[in-house]
């Protein structure tokens, strides 16, 4: 997950910077064990730490960090789109299926695998795996050259029940087993008098309600996270993020640099 979690760390020093105005510097580096991610140091001499997380959908692991390694691209000649229908699939071997649809599907001129003619498939038997709904989807599309992978899409419920406050989402994270690691090294981090959570939440963990931003803030406060000072979360698909402090949720804009800590422009880091 390196290459996710690095990603979500630089966002989040990133935009911490820019909002408090406060130079934002790594702190876990050099084989500090248990250290925080960043410290924040505010021109005055005040210092705080900041911890990092990624929320992830816990069975979509394994292969979301697989995925981002290739780019999200499996090569081809021809412009496809793949989603999965679960959030957990073997790799590997449904990429090597995938692309031996994408060249069937090209020979026969086809825009979709259960079009492709029966003779096709008589040396090919896998690919009947198209043919269930539980298995996902394969469809042409104009972009750029090559099969372009998608998370599945979200249900909008969790554990049963519809969620109408983002902060209930929020303390489902807080059970996540990664979590108490984090917040308690927080709680170690020393001579600090602020302590920062970032949560940095991929779509596929965020339910369809909250998948964009276009959602009213939090009205409470989530459970579990007394030892934190201030709460962030921002969401891949969002242009905008939430800071839970002072008791309030607020939402909070993308800004030019405001501190010594951010560099040139106002984009979330890639």
């Amino acid at each position: 997950m390196s290459t996710f979690s690095d990603r979500a760390e630089r966002i989040a020093a990133r935009l911490v910077g820019n909002a408090t105005a406060a130079s934002v510097v790594p702190h876990d580096i050099d084989g500090r064990q248990g250290a925080v991610d960043y410290l924040i140091r505010w021109p005055e001499g005040v210092t705080g730490a900041l911890e990092v997380t990624l929320i992830v959908e816990h069975a979509s692991i394994e292969w979301l960090a697989l995925a981002a390694a290739e780019g999200w691209q499996w090569p081809a000649k021809s412009s496809w789109d793949f989603r999965a229908s679960e959030d957990s699939f073997h790799y590997k071997s449904t990429r090597r299926l995938v692309l031996r649809a994408v060249e069937l599907c090209d020979l026969w001129a086809v825009d979709d695998p259960r079009d492709l003619p029966q003779e096709a498939l008589i040396s090919k038997p896998d690919l009947h795996h198209f043919s269930r709904s539980d298995f996902g989807s394969l469809t042409r599309s104009s972009f750029m050259p090559g099969v372009t992978v998608h998370a599945r899409s979200r249900a909008e419920f969790i554990n049963g029940t519809m969620l109408s406050d983002f902060s209930q989402v929020v303390e489902t994270w807080h059970d996540q087993p990664h979590m108490a690691s984090h917040i308690a090294k927080l709680v170690k981090a020393p001579d600090v008098t602020e302590r920062h959570l970032f949560l940095v939440a991929m779509h596929n963990a965020v339910p369809v309600r909250f998948f964009t931003d276009d959602f009213d803030p939090p009205v409470t406060r989530p459970a579990g996270f007394d030892a934190v000072d201030v709460l962030w979360v921002w969401s891949n698909y969002w242009h905008r993020f939430l800071r839970y402090q002072d008791q309030e949720w607020t939402w909070m804009e993308f800004s030019l640099p405001q501190g010594p800590s951010a560099g040139h422009g106002h984009t979330v880091p890639r």
